[in-house]
């Protein structure tokens, strides 16, 4: 699997998560429950951690090729 179809599986993840936030949210106003309301702050949550996680991915598949173009250098 190459870094880019890794990346765009993490953004399809994290686009999907958002997705179901906003509708939890919706399906709150419209029925004034407070389950609801607390069902999307929790998966507001869970979009932001998967963010977070995504960016530190980021880092290291950076610091992993990066040191993978150092190892293959001959001098």
């Amino acid at each position: 699997m190459s870094a880019g179809s890794i990346q765009n599986e993490m953004l399809n993840f994290q686009a999907s998560v958002g997705k179901l936030g906003t509708g939890v949210s919706q399906a709150a106003s419209l029925w004034k429950d407070e389950k609801f309301s607390e069902l999307s702050a929790s998966i507001y949550e869970i979009a932001n951690n998967s963010k977070a996680v995504l960016l530190a991915g980021d880092r290291c598949y950076s610091s992993v090729e990066y040191f993978d173009s150092i190892a293959s250098e001959q001098y």
